[in-house]
């Protein structure tokens, strides 16, 4: 068992983790960081007291040596701190030891005047600054204001950049950037006063829950528009990031934050090489290596594709335990991509954020206007101009990250998975055993019969049924949303698309419960019920299924599920041999003369064909008794009643026709395609539902049993843990 810490050492730990929390701007109020360390709070804050202390006088001393502002077209005011000059508007509280302030609070004591200004509340603190609400009193308007930040940190080069943010800003004027109405150095506070605005910030947003894609896709397109207009003043941003994209009550962004900025046309960087600047998870990886001095327009760009990842995904691209180990992903890991963390993600905006967190500057949008107008196209459904990688460059993306492949060819590689340790151990062991190479390329080959297929068959059903029409629909969907090319088989029923399906002659096909058997198929997704419809003529004595002995009845193909459902009530109720069935090929048949005067049709309720026969006036439906037996005798099948609205125009009981029923499924092979089974799952459930009777997906736990295909089955527990 390791050795607990000595209570010096977690004394030590804890002050480091508050003033590296100071630093980032993480810490909330001293008394919540306290709270975190109950048996070591008093020798903690006698620590943050005296660091306090010590900070005032380093700010004091900073202080000294101000550069004077350039002007940058917004107003700016000076007053002097030299001996002599007015120092009336001094807060009294700032002369004080920061151990006499108000706990957790090191700036000056609220409500505090500031020149013209008024400060009323705290609106929020970063890493070197503190953002006040204020009343303007001149101008009768409510402002927001920033201040360095009091404390260890407080020195010159802080002092630089403050005023760095004030001219990038003051040098913008658009909708979506924060505008900076003054700056200036007053009663020994450095400070510039901005446009206010009232909302919140992208990342609280991010926090209370994941954005829909398109509500992202439209804010980070607002972003680039406004940065795009930043770029063409010549002013990099550099700390793009969702806490800096500020939301307004009429859920329009504006930017903020210029802190990190540079401006193109001058050497105004407070920052050189060497330096990584920006916020970790968010930073190019030009930066996060150390060169802020070639950060480029392009650089913006790729933080605002890592702002549209977090934004629909929840979290950023890269994610390390520590800082450096983030740093080191950003430079040499690439980013996973958004389907991976958010299956549901359209394909399109997945790749316009792969394209945008491209390692390779240059392979990347080159501006932010280029990236707003694919985001515009995203949002209008009109194609977009990015092409996804293709399956080969993400399969040469995955090799690279393997320790052996990356030091063959140059990559560093930070960190590795499992399933890449493993596969290093698989090569290095085939340079003993080259009989073992062929397991590595059945599983590539596994990993390429993954991938959705570009033709797509289809099977049916028989002529007037249903299933056409349920996979004539899904087909357009896929089509629709996909760009693949799918073509529609017709089938003689269920059983018929069974063979097909075994044969690899169609990827997919409706089919009854009872088809569903054997190692090799396996169901996506149930569809929809279907009853048993005992239609009768007029003219026959018949009260229910019962009274067809002797009368020829209408069934369905050899092949088709209503054929074996009719057989499977036949054998229960013992009509068989006595009734006499009649096949016919296809339902239409029965508007024919010389038609049966009685039919067994297993099909959806509300079925055209059904109401078209009832509302002739010449047909009726009968019970089938006995459902419950029926049903225990076939566990396929099950006791049902049709209603009488849904079929309003036939005159129904209103108790209802007793039937037996079963239900329709989606059935693939089991070494279907994973994305096609993705691609089959997201159409058949996205909006507008694809026809009235779907089973809905919440409630597909009913048939766990079965063998669903693995991704249908991850789908499915996924829904039921939402």
């Amino acid at each position: 068992m390791a050795d607990l810490p000595a209570p010096d050492d977690q004394l030590d730990e804890a002050f480091a983790a508050y003033l590296h929390s100071c630093d980032t701007g993480e810490v909330g109020s001293r008394e919540e960081f306290l709270a975190q360390f109950p048996d070591l709070a008093d020798d903690l804050k006698e620590l943050m007291d005296a660091a306090d202390m010590i900070g005032g006088l380093t700010q004091a001393e900073a202080s000294i040596d101000t550069p004077a502002p350039t002007d940058t077209g917004a107003e700016t005011i000076s007053v002097s701190a030299a001996a002599g000059a007015d120092d009336s508007g001094l807060d009294p509280a700032a002369t004080l030891p920061m151990a006499n302030r108000p706990k957790g609070d090191p700036g000056p004591t609220l409500p505090f005047d500031l020149g013209d200004y008024q400060l009323l509340e705290v609106l929020g603190r970063g890493g070197m600054g503190v953002v006040y609400l204020a009343k303007q009193n001149h101008l009768d308007r409510m402002v927001a204001v920033k201040m360095i930040r009091s404390g260890m940190l407080a020195g010159a080069d802080e002092v630089r950049r403050f005023y760095t943010e004030a001219q990038a800003a003051a040098r913008l004027h658009h909708p979506g950037i924060v505008s900076v109405h003054q700056f200036g150095h007053r009663a020994g506070h450095h400070f510039f006063s901005m446009e206010y605005v009232a909302g919140t910030d992208l990342q609280k947003r991010i926090n209370g829950s994941i954005l829909e894609p398109r509500v992202a896709a439209r804010y980070v397109r607002d972003v680039a528009n406004a940065i795009q207009h930043a770029h063409q003043n010549e002013v990099l941003h550099r700390d793009l990031k969702p806490a800096n994209v500020l939301i307004d009550k009429s859920d329009r962004v504006h930017v903020t934050d210029f802190g990190l900025a540079k401006n193109l046309d001058a050497d105004s960087s407070v920052t050189g090489s060497g330096a990584a600047v920006g916020t970790p998870h968010y930073m190019a990886p030009e930066q996060a290596g150390g060169h802020s001095d070639r950060a480029s327009k392009q650089s913006d760009v790729y933080s605002l594709g890592a702002i549209l990842f977090a934004c629909v995904a929840g979290r950023p691209p890269l994610v390390g335990d520590t800082v450096m180990q983030t740093l080191l992903q950003v430079v040499h890991e690439p980013a996973p991509p958004l389907r991976s963390v958010r299956p549901e993600t359209p394909v399109d905006l997945d790749t316009i954020v792969a394209k945008c967190l491209e390692k390779n500057p240059l392979k990347r949008y080159q501006s932010a206007e280029e990236l707003a107008d694919e985001l515009d196209a995203f949002l209008q459904g009109r194609p977009i101009a990015a092409r996804p990688r293709s399956a080969m460059m993400k399969t040469w993306h995955w090799l690279e990250r393997v320790p052996v492949v990356g030091a063959l060819t140059g990559r560093h590689v930070v960190e590795t998975s499992v399933s890449h340790r493993r596969f290093q151990a698989c090569i290095l062991f085939l340079f003993l055993l080259t009989p073992l190479a062929g397991v590595a390329l059945l599983q590539v080959w596994h990993h390429y019969n993954n991938v959705l297929p570009q033709s797509i068959q289809l099977a049916g059903g028989l002529d007037g049924g249903v299933y056409n029409d349920v996979t004539k629909r899904i087909s357009d969907r896929l089509v629709d949303d996909y760009g693949v090319q799918v073509q529609l088989i017709p089938t003689a029923g269920s059983f018929d698309n069974r063979a097909r399906l075994l044969a690899g002659d169609v990827h997919l096909a409706p089919m009854q419960a009872s088809a569903i058997s054997g190692d090799q198929l396996c169901v996506v997704a149930p569809l929809f019920y279907e009853a048993v419809h005992v239609v009768v003529h007029h003219e026959l004595p018949v009260e229910s299924i019962e009274d067809l002995a002797g009368y020829d009845v209408a069934v369905g193909p050899p092949l088709s599920g209503s054929r074996r459902t009719a057989e499977l009530v036949f054998d229960s109720i013992q009509l068989e041999p006595a009734i006499r069935p009649r096949e016919v090929s296809g339902w239409s048949e029965m508007y024919q003369p010389n038609a049966p005067r009685a039919a067994v049709i297993c099909i959806g309720k509300r079925s055209t064909l059904v109401s078209n026969l009832l509302t002739s006036g010449d047909w009726k439906l009968v019970p089938i008794p006995d459902a419950i037996q029926i049903s225990l005798q076939h566990p396929t099948l099950r006791p049902m009643s049709i209603h009488a609205d849904e079929y309003p125009d036939a005159n129904l009981p209103a108790a209802g026709i007793a039937t037996i029923g079963t239900t329709a499924f989606l059935a693939a092979r089991q070494d279907t395609p994973g994305d096609l089974v993705s691609a089959a799952l997201k159409v058949l459930y996205e909006q507008p539902t694809l026809f009235p009777s779907l089973i809905s997906r919440s409630n597909a736990a009913e048939w766990q049993g079965l063998s669903f295909h693995p991704v249908a089955r991850r789908y499915f527990q996924r829904n039921q843990t939402q």
